[in-house]
């Protein structure tokens, strides 16, 4: 079975269940990055609230269930149920606080710098 039937696959069940808890499915990748191959299922809430990591969780831990069960993948993966809003910005990296300016940032960024830091490490005797 090639990668495109994985996903639709995985999409066809996951369009049987979400609905029943809330959830609609955007889409589903399989996809190599770094000779590590990742299994992602976009979804999200069909009432517009956004999501929460408990979201992804729940509908993790049921697909999870179900891959195990099926095991039609032959390949070695990693499993992510994600928001579309990880699609949009995976890894956030490139993703600021909207109500934190830069300055702020900076301000708070200089001050920390003059601060001990505590480890909570003592020395052996």
């Amino acid at each position: 079975m090639q990668a495109n039937g994985y996903t639709e696959r995985v999409k066809k069940y996951l369009d049987e269940i979400c609905p029943q808890d809330g959830y609609e499915v955007d889409s589903v990748t399989f996809t190599q990055e770094n000779n590590e191959w990742y299994l992602r299922a976009f979804i999200y809430r069909a009432d517009g609230v956004d999501m929460t990591v408990d979201d992804c969780a729940k509908v993790s831990r049921k697909l999870s269930k179900w891959l195990d069960k099926e095991d039609f993948i032959p390949e070695q993966y990693m499993l992510e149920v994600c928001s579309l809003g990880f699609k949009d910005h995976p890894g956030n990296a490139d993703v600021e606080p909207e109500d934190v300016d830069a300055e702020t940032l900076e301000e708070e960024s200089t001050e920390n710098e003059s601060e001990d830091i505590i480890t909570g490490r003592g020395k052996n005797k």
